[in-house]
């Protein structure tokens, strides 16, 4: 449970980076983040509407990496921080509804 908590918290935390950096253009939804345990790889997929614009908002992600790498490890405390962050493209609409749910639920608990 306690890892389940920390992946939101970190699915959370990210949505906001990426909303400042997305502004709007697109309507996205965290799918699934990969949380390495000693400094590697994160993954995060993404499911991006419209479908047009998924392929240039994942270069302009992966793009700005860094920057988004060291704005969520000033809002979250991450044992292992990772060495990179890895941003991929998921159409899997339904998971992203299930997901949502999740973490309004998740948030309405605290």
């Amino acid at each position: 449970m306690r890892g389940e908590r920390k992946k939101f918290l970190v699915i959370e935390k990210l949505s906001e980076i990426l909303e400042t950096i997305i502004k709007g253009e697109v309507v996205f939804t965290i799918l699934n983040v990969s949380l390495p345990q000693k400094g590697g790889v994160m993954k995060v997929y993404l499911s991006i509407f419209p479908d047009e614009k998924a392929e240039t908002i994942i270069k302009e992600l992966n793009k700005e990496s860094a920057k988004i790498k060291n704005e969520l490890k000033n809002k979250i405390y991450l044992r292992y921080l990772p060495k990179k962050i890895v941003f991929k493209y998921s159409s899997d609409l339904k998971e992203a509804q299930i997901i949502d749910k999740i973490l309004k639920e998740e948030k309405e608990g605290l």
